[in-house]
């Protein structure tokens, strides 16, 4: 691994039992390409703390850049937020960003916000907001070690919103390279 590296770390049961298809990671490669970068490697796992915590023990202390997908929903096995704070050795923290964006997505579909959509809003000490325009969890950016870590939602159509701010931090860290594409097709 080097400090220029991508990688990309999945998260989710429903991943790995192949109740989902994993349609993220191709559109964050196709995304990432445009910019001359590609993913130095691919992980999925359940959500399983253990796991996880040790894959980004692993990466945090050698890649420039990790993008963790999924995990930061309102439901029990959302862990992402919590394992990047012990990653980093922070707290969880309200995040007062984060707390109105998951206030005002609430209160535009005239819910009331409860504590599991108010989970959402605890992010690790010190992250900054990653905005998402289609859904209730913001992304967060940390510095973790060597590594950007840089955190998305599972839901694909979220993603795909997020995805412009996810590669401007990730060419703001790493930079970009030289795009040279060629496709052929033969009949």
């Amino acid at each position: 691994m080097t400090d220029t590296d991508i990688h990309l770390l999945l998260t989710g049961d429903e991943l790995m039992s192949g109740d989902t298809i994993d349609s993220n990671s191709a559109m964050i490669a196709q995304a990432l390409a445009v910019q001359g970068q590609t993913i130095a490697e691919k992980i999925t796992l359940g959500d399983d703390r253990e796991r996880l915590v040790a894959a980004l023990k692993r990466t945090t202390d050698n890649a420039g850049v990790m993008v963790m997908n999924g995990g930061l929903g309102p439901t029990q096995d959302d862990l992402t937020a919590e394992l990047v704070a012990a990653a980093a050795g922070v707290p969880l923290a309200l995040n007062p960003e984060a707390e109105k964006h998951v206030r005002d997505w609430c209160a535009a579909r005239s819910i009331e916000p409860n504590d599991a959509n108010l989970k959402q809003a605890w992010l690790p000490e010190g992250a900054a907001i990653i905005h998402n325009p289609r859904g209730s969890a913001v992304g967060f950016a940390l510095q973790v070690n060597k590594t950007l870590i840089l955190t998305t939602p599972g839901v694909p159509g979220e993603l795909r919103a997020m995805l412009p701010e996810v590669c401007e931090r990730i060419t703001g860290a790493i930079g970009g390279g030289a795009v040279h594409r060629v496709r052929l097709q033969t009949f």
